[in-house]
């Protein structure tokens, strides 16, 4: 049995990802956006956020993101 409308989604979405523009969007975020969250649940642990709330889990991740920048910092010191 298949799925029509599945198959029409698989197929609109695998038509967006290959189109230049979109491409080009998704190869930037592989190189600046990935490998950040990567570092922070493969090498400091942060897997989940330890409050509730917009502004707590923002400035959790905010803490988080200096914690990463820090590293950064003191390595090519």
């Amino acid at each position: 049995m298949v799925n029509e409308k599945w198959e029409n989604q698989k197929n609109y979405v695998k038509a967006k990802l290959s189109a230049e523009k979109t491409g080009a969007i998704y190869r930037k975020r592989k190189i600046d956006v990935e490998p950040v969250f990567g570092h922070l649940k493969a090498n400091l642990r942060f897997t989940r956020f330890s409050v509730r709330g917009k502004t707590k889990v923002a400035n959790e991740m905010g803490l988080a993101l200096i914690a990463v920048n820090f590293r950064k910092f003191t390595a090519n010191q």
